[in-house]
């Protein structure tokens, strides 16, 4: 099974999952602060690249961004369109968005590009739709941390891990890939990496861990 039909099999759970603040605390309490202090200010169009049920767009969206977003999962598209505060979604590849060249200035894929299949398609798509000069904020599982998932570094392999939080759990499914592979994507496609961050945790007994890795790229001329 592919990671496409892999997330729509858990959309369910991920929905509710990521509906429920005191489930997944580690993203409303520390990762999504981090990621807004990277994002650009709101301009011309924000595109979410693999939006799942919406709740970045939507965070995006009361802070004065205009946003549409894209998934693959039916049930999490579904799930994004009717909530009340949900803002314009579609169901697509991230390699074939129904949208024009060069109509963003900003596309996000927060947490989602070790999700697709196929990763230099999607940062290719990515490219044509944004204008020259464009960003590209991506927030990653640190790639140190999926190596240890699936037991080596370099080499690219499916990993599968579950959270448990009161009683409740979550199954994610993703690819490990080494740093070179995204760095290779974005330069395929004509991106430079202006800004590279990993945010540091300190947990309860005090130990500083990173989890995630934010690459922040702008597209050059065509």
């Amino acid at each position: 099974m592919n990671l496409r039909d892999s997330w729509e099999a858990r959309a369910s759970d991920w929905v509710r999952w990521a509906r429920s603040p005191e489930l997944d605390n580690d993203f409303w309490d520390f990762h999504l602060p981090e990621f807004l202090r990277f994002v650009p200010a709101p301009g011309r169009l924000t595109v979410d690249v693999g939006c799942g049920e919406g709740r970045l767009g939507r965070v995006l969206a009361s802070s004065g961004y205009r946003v549409v977003g894209f998934d693959a999962s039916m049930t999490s598209v579904r799930a994004a369109a009717t909530h009340p505060e949900g803002h314009p979604v579609a169901l697509a590849d991230a390699v074939r968005m129904p949208l024009a060249d060069d109509v963003a200035d900003l596309a996000i894929a927060f947490m989602s590009l070790h999700d697709f299949d196929d990763l230099p398609a999607a940062v290719a798509e990515v490219a044509r739709v944004l204008v020259p000069g464009g960003r590209f904020c991506i927030a990653l599982l640190h790639p140190a941390l999926t190596a240890r998932l699936v037991d080596g570094y370099a080499a690219e392999r499916r990993y599968s891990f579950t959270v448990q939080n009161a009683g409740l759990e979550m199954t994610y499914e993703g690819t490990h890939r080494p740093l070179g592979a995204y760095f290779d994507a974005l330069e395929t496609s004509r991106f430079v990496v202006e800004s590279l961050r990993e945010p540091v945790a300190v947990r309860d007994d005090g130990r500083p861990v990173v989890n995630f890795l934010h690459v922040r790229g702008r597209l050059l001329g065509r």
